[in-house]
């Protein structure tokens, strides 16, 4: 059995869900009322679209300037690179649209070298920091996912015509993608 790279498991699973994101969101933008869904929400308690889109870029950006021997983007590009700045849609999808650019830019050899020795904070516990490969699977894939899933079932709530297909295809593997025609595979 072959086995997964730091790299691939991380930066490859970020993009991955990023493009995703970027699909539904995309396929939303055609929607009349579009600008409202920015606070539209599940429940009184949770947090709006437009947070779900922010944070699930967080987790790939703290992971880049970890890994990486210099700062990738600047302070002001890592607010847009968070949504800080973002209120309206077409600002939205430019971020998510920059965040996989970004992802695209990491050295591989880089971040095997240096994921060994590289540690984060927890965000359930920010005071203890454990290993990077930790901190990715307990806190950044777990996020990142959580986010992308929310926001699809926000737009699915608002009607938009997003499905299973359009979460689960595009992160099937390259050689089972192939088999597919690009309508179903984009």
């Amino acid at each position: 059995m072959a086995s997964v790279s730091f790299y691939d498991y991380s930066i490859g699973y970020y993009t991955k869900a990023l493009n995703v994101l970027l699909r539904i969101l995309k396929m939303a933008s055609s929607h009349p009322d579009i600008e409202s869904f920015l606070e539209a929400r599940l429940a009184p308690d949770m947090l709006p679209l437009l947070m779900q889109i922010r944070i699930a870029t967080v987790p790939p950006m703290t992971l880049v300037r970890a890994l990486t021997s210099n700062e990738p983007v600047t302070w002001d590009q890592m607010r847009m690179a968070t949504g800080e700045q973002e209120k309206a849609w077409p600002e939205l999808i430019e971020h998510v649209e920059k965040t996989p650019g970004i992802l695209e830019e990491v050295n591989p050899n880089e971040v095997e070298t240096k994921s060994d020795d590289t540690k984060l904070p927890l965000y359930a516990k920010p005071d203890s920091d454990v290993p990077v490969d930790d901190f990715t699977m307990a806190n950044g894939i777990p996020t990142v996912f959580l986010h992308v899933y929310m926001a699809y079932a926000i737009l699915r709530f608002k009607g938009v015509d997003v499905g299973k297909k359009d979460i689960l295809i595009p992160s099937l593997p390259g050689y089972i993608l192939d088999e597919f025609t690009p309508k179903q595979a984009v």
